[in-house]
Formats: C-alpha cells, sequence, structure tokens
C-alpha cells in the first residue's frame, strides 16, 4: 500500500496509464450499465419521496384520503420511516449474511406491492387514509434496504479509477426521480378526478417492476465474496469488469492482493464484531462521521422543502394546485442541476472544502429565507414573497450540489469493509429517527409558528459547520482500503502492498481456481 492519494492510478490498466475510454472498455462499460440498475432505485426513491409533497396540492388526493388533518398527514408521512427504522437491521444482516443484491430485491418488491395498495386508494368503499398508509409502510420498509446498501455497492463494484465519480452520482438519480414525479404530478394536476394522483403512483411500478428483474444480472461485489471465501470469483470479477479480460492486468492483480490482506486482517483482528465498532479511536471516528453526515441530510431544513413545500408556499400567499406543483417542478429541475454539478467537481475539490463551503453558503441562504419570509408575513409584500421564492431555490441548490455527491458516499468510504453494512445500518437507524421527527412535526410547527420555525435550522447548520470543521477527515484520492490509515493509523488493517510491484512488467504468478494473480507475499514491505 502507499499513502500516497493516487497512486494506485500508476498502475498500468487500460483506464489508468493505458488512456483509454471507458465507453470503450467491454468489461467497463458492461459493469457501468448493472450499476445503473441501482441508480433506477435510488430515482424510485426520489420519484416516491416528491409525489408525497405534490399530493398535498390536490384536492383529489385529499378527498380520497377522507380529508386528513395536518396530524394525519404526518402519522401517514412518519409512518414510512418508522417501517424503515424497523427493517434496517434486518438489511444490515441480509447485506453482510447473504450478499448486497438481496436488498435492492426486496427493495424493488416492496415498491412494488406498495404501489399496487396505494393506487385502490380511494375506490368506492375502501379506506383511503388506511390503504394509503399502508402503501407508505411497505414503500419504507423497502427503502431502507436500498438507501443504506446501494452506496455500498457503488463503492464496491465500480473501476477504482471511477469509483469517486459513479458513488457521487447516486443522489443525482435521487434529483431525477424527483423531476420526473414532479412534472408527472404538474400535468396531472389538470385532472379533477382521482387519477391525478393514481397516475403518478402508478407510474413508480415500472421502476420497480425493472430493478426487481435488472438486479438478477448484477454481478455481487468482489469484497463480499472475497469475505466469504469465494476468491476465485472475486478475482473472475476483477478480470471481466476491471482489467477488461486480462487475468494478468497489474492494478487486477494489485486490487485482488490489497482486497485479500485488508479483509483477512480485519477477520484476524475480529473487526467485523459488533463491540469493535466502539471499541476502537479509529472506529469512534467513523461514527462520528456517521451521525455528521446523517444530521446534515435529514436535519437541514430540506425535508420541509421537500414534502411540505406547499405549506411553505401557502405561507408567502403562493397557493393553487397549478401554480404549486408548477413551482416544484421547477425546483426539481434545478435541484437535478445542481446534483450534476455537485458529480462533476468531487474530484476537483477537496471533501472538506466541498463540505464546509457548501454548508456556509447553505447558512447564508437560510438567514435570506427566514428575513424574506418575515417580511411577507409582516408587510404583504409580493416582492418578499417572489424573494422566499427564490431562496427556496437556491437553499434546495446548495444543498443538493454537496449532497448529491458526498452524503450518500463519504461515510461509506470511511468506513472498514468489516464494519460497513453496519455503520450504514446506524446511519440508517438514525436517519429514520430524524425523517419520523421531520414527517410529524415540521408539519404541526410550520402551522403553528411558520416562518419563525426556520430559525431551529439556522442554529442547526451553524453547529453542524463547526462539527465539519473538528470531524471531517479528507479522504480524496485514497482507495477504499488505504482510508484506513487516516483513521487507524499504525493500528491499520489497511494491506501493506507496495504499489511499485505493479509498476514493473515481470510478475511471479500463482493460480487461484482458473484465475492468475501475482504472489507477493514474499516482498510485500510497510510502507
Amino acid at each position: 500500500m502507499s499513502n500516497v492519494p493516487g497512486a494506485f492510478a500508476h498502475i498500468p490498466n487500460d483506464l489508468t496509464t493505458g488512456g483509454g475510454k471507458w465507453w470503450k472498455n467491454a468489461g467497463v462499460l458492461k459493469l457501468n450499465f448493472f450499476i445503473s440498475v441501482v441508480y433506477v432505485a435510488q430515482a424510485l426513491n426520489g420519484y416516491d419521496s416528491s409525489l408525497i409533497g405534490g399530493f398535498q396540492a390536490l384536492p383529489s388526493w385529499k378527498a380520497a384520503l377522507g380529508n386528513p388533518s395536518r396530524s394525519a398527514i404526518g402519522i401517514m408521512n412518519a409512518s414510512f420511516y418508522i417501517a424503515g427504522l424497523l427493517t434496517a437491521p434486518i438489511a444490515s444482516y441480509v447485506s453482510d449474511r447473504w450478499g448486497r443484491k438481496w436488498c435492492i430485491r426486496y427493495s424493488a418488491l416492496a415498491a412494488l406491492l406498495g404501489t399496487i395498495l396505494g393506487s385502490i386508494a380511494g375506490v368506492d368503499g375502501a379506506d383511503g387514509y388506511g390503504l394509503f398508509t399502508a402503501s407508505r409502510v411497505i414503500f419504507g420498509s423497502g427503502i431502507s434496504f436500498s438507501l443504506m446498501i446501494s452506496p455500498i455497492m457503488l463503492q464496491e463494484l465500480p473501476h477504482p479509477s471511477q469509483r469517486v465519480v459513479i458513488a457521487g452520482l447516486f443522489n443525482a438519480n435521487y434529483a431525477v426521480g424527483a423531476f420526473l414525479a414532479a412534472w408527472v404530478a404538474f400535468g396531472c394536476s389538470y385532472i379533477s378526478n382521482a387519477y391525478a394522483f393514481k397516475i403518478p403512483y402508478i407510474l413508480q411500478a415500472p421502476m420497480a417492476l425493472y430493478c426487481l428483474i435488472a438486479i438478477q444480472f448484477v454481478p455481487e461485489t468482489p469484497r463480499w465474496l472475497m469475505s466469504k471465501g469465494r476468491e476465485e470469483e472475486a478475482m473472475a470479477f476483477l478480470v471481466k469488469y476491471h482489467g477488461n479480460g486480462d487475468p494478468q492486468d497489474e492494478l487486477v492483480l494489485f486490487e485482488f492482493q490489497e482486497m485479500k490482506e485488508a479483509i483477512r486482517e480485519e477477520k484476524e483482528r475480529h473487526q467485523d464484531s459488533w463491540s469493535q465498532l466502539f471499541a476502537t479511536k479509529g472506529n469512534r471516528h467513523r461514527l462520528a462521521i456517521v451521525f455528521l453526515i446523517v444530521s446534515c441530510q435529514n436535519f437541514s431544513g430540506t425535508a420541509i422543502i421537500s414534502v411540505y413545500y406547499t405549506q411553505i408556499l401557502t405561507l408567502v400567499g403562493i397557493t393553487g394546485a397549478q401554480k404549486q406543483t408548477g413551482i416544484n417542478a421547477g425546483l426539481t429541475a434545478f435541484t437535478c442541476v445542481a446534483a450534476i454539478i455537485g458529480a462533476t467537481f468531487v474530484n476537483r475539490l477537496r471533501r472538506r472544502t466541498m463540505l464546509m463551503g457548501s454548508w456556509a453558503a447553505l447558512i447564508l441562504v437560510n438567514v435570506g429565507f427566514v428575513v424574506s419570509a418575515a417580511r411577507y408575513v409582516q408587510t404583504g409584500a409580493t416582492s418578499a414573497a417572489y424573494t422566499n421564492v427564490v431562496m427556496l431555490w437556491l437553499y434546495d441548490f446548495c444543498f443538493f450540489f454537496v449532497c448529491g455527491p458526498l452524503f450518500f458516499s463519504y461515510q461509506t468510504e470511511c468506513l472498514s469493509y468489516s464494519v460497513r453494512a453496519k455503520g450504514m445500518m446506524i446511519w440508517g437507524i438514525t436517519a429514520k429517527v430524524i425523517s419520523v421527527f421531520n414527517s410529524y412535526v415540521n408539519s404541526i410547527a410550520i402551522g403553528a409558528i411558520g416562518w419563525k420555525y426556520y430559525l431551529v435550522y439556522t442554529c442547526t447548520l451553524t453547529l453542524q459547520l463547526v462539527c465539519m470543521y473538528l470531524v471531517a477527515v479528507e479522504t480524496s484520492g485514497y482507495t477504499l482500503e488505504e482510508i484506513a490509515v487516516l483513521f487507524d493509523g499504525e493500528n491499520s488493517t489497511a494491506p501493506h502492498v507496495e504499489v511499485a510491484q505493479y509498476e514493473q512488467s515481470t510478475h511471479e504468478k500463482k493460480k487461484v481456481g482458473d484465475a492468475q494473480v501475482v504472489d507477493v507475499s514474499a516482498t510485500s514491505s510497510k510502507v
């Protein structure tokens, strides 16, 4: 292992030193197509989340559910996250025991069943509110499986030269899904009957069905295969997808040895136990980053925008289903652009710079949002209302610029393999707890104290920025195995594989099943 960031990029490989284009590399092209299945799962999450905010502007949806109160809507939304809270530990166990793909399978199946139930809400004689709430429970139980495990797959599957960008694009697909849902909801807002919400809801089914079928063809991650002693399959994966079929590819051989040694050392030190997750200074630091990112992601004020934006617009005098859904449709397009722009900068900016810079900008926008809302309430000025909408758009832009590329990938890459699923389980549970609070409390708080509620987020955003400065670690340029050194120092389980060995042309080879690997056991040195 080399402690120099980006050292792996000097190891001979078509995409590192060979100057090849990924779309001309058959192995990487096929792998990236498989990865797109995970993207569709996140787009489905974004689509669904945006729908609920849009439905609250539709009289037909409220009528189908028996005109529920704000509290009832809050309970319904909270049930989605409570279900995810209960299933998060199961997702972690399934992922480590039977593989990452099973979590995507269940998520897609739950989305399909939830869509069917929600689509029949409001049918004559049926309990509209009860059916739609049951739909949210089933849907939510599956989303936690997808949200927890998808970031892990996007760290463990891609070619190392593409890992950061591919992982960074994950949440951009949430914005894409939200964009599609917002425009579908806007178009259907002109329908006066129950199909105004049924059509957008039913359109989730094709995405869920695609994920359910397509995930069967996605390979398991090489690190999971190796952790189960299936080294031949792990090597075959690396050869096929990272080495474009070349069993003597230098980078493939390096990756294999690096993964093998890291997992072996973690097992020898019993790093895969729950007690170890809290026992070492390095792991406690990792958990601090998990809690920091999940709080930034879920307690920054954006949850109100995504789920209760209709109430926000009503506060500043913007009413009517067409106006509210139209503004939301434009907003989702804007946030989609923000997430994509953020993904293009993730390899150009350092992690800490991107996190703290975006959060400082978000605080400034939050202040502008609060001031413009207060100004409208006091004066009723149209200019204050329009300024508030602009601030709302900038709020989401600043958030998605950093959330898109980092809030699903940063904490995942900081977690070592043995605690990755467990750490993401803690992330998932914490996210659901905060989301339950957001779903129930936000609606009531906005109705009770209006714009003043955003002062709470002014305080939390400031505290989060301070924590970023104190806790965030710079991981730019390192491989997943090398990042362990940043947390554990000399006690790291990171493998001691010398990069220089793989920059040479001659190797002593040995067979691992049908695949070939380099024997470096006699010459490896610590750095």
